[in-house]
């Protein structure tokens, strides 16, 4: 009986271990051929991520961090990537922790929205 258990163990410890190496094998092909349809793009000088932001934020540092975040997470090969946040009627205080934080991030850019922009 010892056995039989030890062996169905085994066996189960080997179907999860293939498991998790047939999905690192799909994770390496695909890295690959994102990797190489990258390198075709050579266009691409800038990567902006616009977001507006309204009213009062009291999390600013953790939404600018998460959207810093997101937006690094977008692969476009060597590129730069920048986020730009456009004021659309921001508190004076959220606006101050907004400025500061550009400060202390150059690839955050801060602007105000023009007034005939529609975007």
């Amino acid at each position: 009986m010892y056995q039989e258990d030890w062996f169905m163990m085994l066996h189960m410890l080997w179907v999860l271990v293939s498991f998790f190496a047939v999905i690192g094998l799909l994770e390496c092909i695909l890295g690959v051929l994102e990797l190489l349809a990258l390198r075709r793009v050579r266009s691409v000088q800038q990567a902006v991520f616009r977001v507006e932001l309204t009213g009062d934020e009291p999390h600013m540092e953790y939404l600018l961090n998460t959207l810093s975040l997101m937006a690094d997470r977008v692969d476009v090969g060597t590129v730069e990537t920048v986020l730009e946040v456009v004021d659309r009627g921001l508190n004076p205080i959220s606006r101050r922790e907004l400025e500061q934080y550009c400060e202390k991030n150059p690839w955050v850019i801060f602007t105000e929205a023009p007034e005939n922009d529609i975007i």
